[in-house]
């Protein structure tokens, strides 16, 4: 007990997330399980909710005489759901990027963006998370190996939207009712993912399996962050909640 303590200095609290970043961080996570819920329904059609509607003659005349209209239309719903999920992380992703760079109190690029020798302590970060030894030093900032996975995240979530726009403005067959300018931007910023990808069909791809990228991620960062609170000490699970967290540095080499 007395050599664990002399690894390590004087507990300190330091502020990790501010109050907007935990509404944002928040917002986020409910929009993106939305979406995964969502999207899963509209790639597999799995379910039909209370009594499925017959048809008084045949499938080919398609003609419901029983059951009510949002169970004839579950899709419709659900993709409803998917389109305000998609608003909602566009909106956050635009607030995020603005904060990056122009946030007055603390702009996000200076812990999402790994500089100079903070690559080699993403490296130390992994040997530590492999071996258990040389812990690097935790800081109110984010540590460097997070923030590169951050970055490869926050791409993923880019990708994500304009495969997703590119779907969407695929269905247009005139104009939007908010005019002729919105089908216009939509096509004028994803259309490039139409020859990237190869056509519709790639592109629906990309944005399938980005969405298990995502997963992965989310699964990768719930695990760490209780990992690390049950190995560091340090209290890392609790920063988007109360914003706070524990630095418990050592003071000399085990």
């Amino acid at each position: 007990m007395e050599n664990k303590e002399k690894k390590y200095g004087d507990i300190q609290l330091v502020h990790r997330m501010t109050v907007i970043k935990r509404i944002i961080h928040w917002s986020f996570f409910l929009a993106v399980i939305n979406n995964i819920v969502t999207g899963f329904y509209i790639a597999y059609p799995f379910l039909i909710f209370g009594k499925t509607p017959a048809q008084s003659d045949s499938i080919s005349k398609g003609i419901i005489n029983s059951g009510e209209t949002y169970q004839a239309f579950i899709m419709t719903w659900m993709r409803e759901f998917h389109f305000i999920g998609a608003v909602i992380i566009d909106v956050i992703f635009i607030v995020w990027l603005y904060l990056a760079f122009f946030s007055w109190k603390e702009p996000l690029y200076k812990s999402f963006i790994p500089f100079g020798d903070k690559i080699a302590e993403a490296g130390r970060m992994v040997k530590h998370y492999f071996t258990l030894k040389d812990k690097p030093e935790t800081t109110r900032y984010q540590d460097p190996l997070n923030a590169i996975i951050f970055t490869i995240f926050h791409l993923l979530i880019l990708l994500q939207m304009v495969t997703g726009f590119q779907m969407y403005v695929a269905s247009f067959t005139g104009t939007s009712a908010v005019g002729g300018w919105w089908p216009w931007l939509m096509h004028f910023t994803t259309d490039w993912t139409l020859v990237v990808f190869g056509g519709l069909t790639g592109v629906t791809l990309v944005h399938l399996f980005t969405m298990w990228l995502i997963i992965i991620f989310i699964v990768y960062h719930i695990y760490t962050e209780v990992w690390r609170s049950v190995m560091w000490k340090e209290g890392d699970i609790l920063i988007p909640f109360g914003g706070y967290k524990y630095i418990r540095n050592k003071t000399e080499s085990e």
